[in-house]
């Protein structure tokens, strides 16, 4: 076996990109929500850019 088969030298390139453009990687806690993929982390700032407020004052 050659030794570049060994040792992949990709091991640290990233499982792919949130919604922001960041990063993910093996292991992280995420969602997908519309075809993007959103860390758990920044679940709230995604919902609050892409939801709609409700007004819970008034009856439907």
């Amino acid at each position: 076996m050659p030794n570049d088969w060994i040792d992949p030298p990709d091991d640290e390139t990233p499982w792919g990109y949130d919604f922001e453009g960041d990063e993910i990687y093996l292991g992280d806690r995420i969602v997908e929500i519309d075809g993007e993929y959103i860390p758990l982390e920044k679940s709230e700032t995604w919902i609050k850019n892409n939801g709609y407020k409700v007004n819970t004052e008034e009856r439907q």
